[in-house]
């Protein structure tokens, strides 16, 4: 979002937030432009009134910014810290959210002292050429192709004795292929043209190319054997490695990809590179060495023909150097509409119950043909622009041997050069243009490939913003967790969390209350580091998270998730998950626990029935309770239960509450539950009220305080019993 839509003139120095307003403080209307400009930690708000700079506030003095909405305008408000509340100006509704968004970013600069210049709504853009950087940190059209490609040839490095000896081969192939015209130069100029032939020597001839022939098979077999070998080992490694990072990146970077989109890198991206090192990797280098070599020969043969050769060639050079960036483009488009097509793929196979439910299949149907037909678009306007501009390039070319074969016939009818020769030198010409015509083609193949690398060397780049430090302990977690004046917003300037202090004791019961949306589920996944909170600190046991290692913190915590989700295996496997290799009896036992045993055991194979995609074999209570048995499994340290009862019926609930109380003493449990009768039982209550803690205690302690908690439990009373009325009269 542009935060700078209008400069003032003259504009002070160091501008970095600039928007236009209509109306003055007064309510006069003006040609207005409030603007928050400055440097070295120094910045004031300047308030522009037609033309002039009517006020000047230091940034430092203010304690609080608000946006407010009224009724045809809305203004921005700033809150002195010796709380005189002004009104900064006042603007049209169409301008409301820059200026919340504004209000937000300075809201953070006085709680942190960092004034944002990059707010990261928009999708960043290549500072060259202006087109969207797509999360990536380097444009896929400014970035030197020919260092991307490089850098793939340099993973081959650990697969280096294939490839060498495939490089070889080819070289000792080509070198075979040269010999040849020479020998059919002998053959026409000894057994062929001569009036009076003597055929001795004939058979010495024949059975040299035979041997040649073999030879070169021979290479020919070695080469594919060991490019294919170099191609699928590097094809594995980058498969993995791109998996690897995908499960060590953040919640916060996983959440800006589709699924879609990360199979589409794994699997579709990885196997481009793999044909593409297969089909053209060594060809680089033989391609290269054949030129050069052949075209000393040709110069030794005779350097008037070998200028007409090449006098083509620069002309066919340019073209392609033009056409290869929109070659680029157009493959980006092509890999843009790819991924598009992989995602509605996923999400429609993933959702098929939804859609069937809703009996949506003909618009689905619909949906995924038009993403297809956008899929063959691109690549048909991808080759379309290649093949109008190939074949004139190779036309080009061929002019070329058009004028060895007129001259070079004159040379023959004139005697001063044999047919053999001839035939020697346009063979060599055919073979020249070979490398030549592959680095022709080259731009398609490396432009498409180019495309693949760049999106597969992002998702290597990136650095996850969730990592170990340097001094990460391996701690055996007691339970014992505070937050201290912990801030956290999916966009560090808009906290969801705001200045969250509270302490839950090692063996506690917690329940997290408050209405949608307050940051329940946002503390859970802080607990879990799946987020680093953006101010503050969070300790367990005393020691700072970030100073524990992600895998021994999130091995000593169990989750059940409000959204469950079961891996296609068996029972036994989904609930084994949590503690691999773990005796069937503690599987048992944790079953029993999640009162999930009963119905598993009604199953068709038990333990061993398969659970389907996503679990959808059992019901959403079944799945529910194998979620919770999973986590009683791996037997932890805190127990977070995220709605962990919300898909159970009444009995089945209170069934595993009673479990659950039981498997939680001593053990630090902290829950979160719609229905917030379930928590009445909790130690402790968290209430949670527009991002801020609000209220702490009791059930009873709230209730009596007829507070937040208060207010929410006879809401929730009130939604109860008008449901129980409409029941009755139905």
């Amino acid at each position: 979002m542009d935060l700078r839509l209008k400069l003032p003139e003259p504009a002070p120095e160091g501008v970095v937030y600039s928007l236009p307003f209509g109306f003055a403080p007064d309510g006069e209307k003006c040609d207005g432009v409030f603007t928050v400009a400055g440097k070295d930690g120094c910045y004031h708000i300047y308030i522009y009134i037609n033309g002039t700079a009517e006020e000047k506030y230091p940034l430092k003095d203010f304690r609080e910014f608000r946006c407010r909405q009224q009724i045809g305008t809305s203004m921005a408000q700033g809150e002195l810290k010796n709380g005189d509340v002004l009104c900064l100006c006042a603007f049209t509704q169409d301008l409301f959210l820059r200026y919340a968004q504004l209000m937000k970013l300075l809201e953070h600069y006085l709680r942190t002292g960092e004034l944002l210049t990059d707010t990261g709504d928009d999708e960043p853009v290549c500072h060259r050429c202006g087109l969207p950087l797509e999360n990536g940190q380097e444009c896929v059209f400014c970035k030197s192709k020919g260092s991307t490609m490089l850098r793939l040839l340099k993973r081959i490095g650990p697969y280096k004795k294939y490839f060498i000896t495939a490089v070889v081969c080819t070289v000792f192939s080509e070198l075979i292929w040269v010999l040849m015209p020479y020998l059919d130069r002998l053959m026409i100029d000894r057994y062929v043209t001569p009036k009076l032939k003597d055929y001795s020597g004939l058979a010495a001839i024949a059975l040299m190319a035979v041997t040649l022939l073999l030879m070169a098979g021979a290479s020919e077999y070695l080469n594919m054997k060991n490019s294919f070998r170099a191609a699928l080992n590097l094809g594995r490694d980058l498969r993995e490695e791109v998996f690897e990072k995908s499960q060590q990146m953040s919640m916060g970077m996983v959440s800006k990809r589709t699924a879609g989109e990360l199979i589409n890198r794994v699997s579709g991206d990885a196997a481009k590179l793999e044909e593409f090192i297969t089909a053209n990797g060594k060809d680089a280098i033989v391609k290269i060495l054949s030129l050069l070599i052949i075209g000393v020969l040709l110069f030794v043969m005779d350097w008037r023909l070998a200028l007409m050769t090449i006098l083509p060639v620069p002309v066919v050079f340019l073209i392609v150097g033009k056409l290869f960036d929109m070659m680029a483009i157009r493959y980006t488009k092509v890999w843009k509409t790819s991924t598009a097509h992989s995602e509605v793929l996923h999400d429609i196979l993933n959702g098929i119950r939804v859609v069937k439910s809703f009996g949506s299949e003909s618009r689905e149907i619909a949906h995924y043909e038009n993403c297809s037909m956008k899929w063959a678009r691109a690549c048909v306007r991808a080759e379309i622009m290649w093949y109008l501009t190939i074949p004139l390039s190779e036309f080009i070319l061929t002019l070329g041997n058009f004028f060895v074969l007129y001259f070079g016939g004159k040379m023959v009818l004139g005697h001063t050069m044999t047919l053999g020769q001839l035939i020697q030198f346009t063979t060599y010409v055919a073979m020249l243009y070979e490398p030549i015509n592959w680095m022709i083609h080259i731009p398609r193949t490396l432009a498409d490939a180019s495309v693949s690398a760049g999106k597969v060397f992002e998702i290597l780049d990136l650095r996850p913003d969730v990592v170990d430090s340097t001094d990460a302990v391996d701690l055996d977690i007691k339970g014992d967790i505070e937050f201290d004046g912990v801030y956290f917003g999916y966009k560090v300037y808009n906290p969801v969390l705001k200045d969250i202090s509270c302490h839950i004791k090692q063996g506690e019961m917690v329940g997290i209350v408050g209405h949608s949306g307050v940051g329940k589920s946002t503390m859970i996944n802080l607990i879990l580091r799946l987020y680093d909170c953006t101010q503050g600190e969070i300790r367990i046991d005393g020691v700072p998270i970030k100073n524990i290692s992600q895998k021994s913190l999130r091995s000593q915590i169990g989750v059940v998730l409000q959204e469950t989700f079961l891996f296609d295996g068996s029972v036994l496997d989904n609930i084994a998950y949590a503690k691999p290799g773990a005796p069937f009896e503690d599987v048992i036992k944790a079953a029993k626990a999640a009162y999930a045993h009963e119905f598993i055991t009604r199953l068709p194979d038990g333990y061993n029935t398969h659970v389907g995609n996503k679990g959808f074999q059992l019901s959403g209570g079944e799945r529910q309770r194998i979620a919770i048995a999973r986590a009683l499994l791996h037997d932890p340290k805190i127990m977070i239960l995220d709605e962990a009862t919300a898909s159970l019926d009444t009995r089945t609930e209170k069934q595993i509450q009673n479990a659950l109380a039981e498997l939680t003493e001593g053990r630090t449990t902290i829950a979160i539950a719609h229905r917030l009768s379930t928590l009445s039982g909790a130690d402790r209550l968290i209430v949670l009220d527009k991002g801020r803690l609000a209220e702490t205690g009791t059930h009873s302690e709230l209730m009596s305080r007829e507070g937040v908690y208060y207010r929410l439990v006879m809401a929730q009373r009130q939604t109860t019993k008008m449901r129980a009325v409409k029941t009755e009269q139905a």
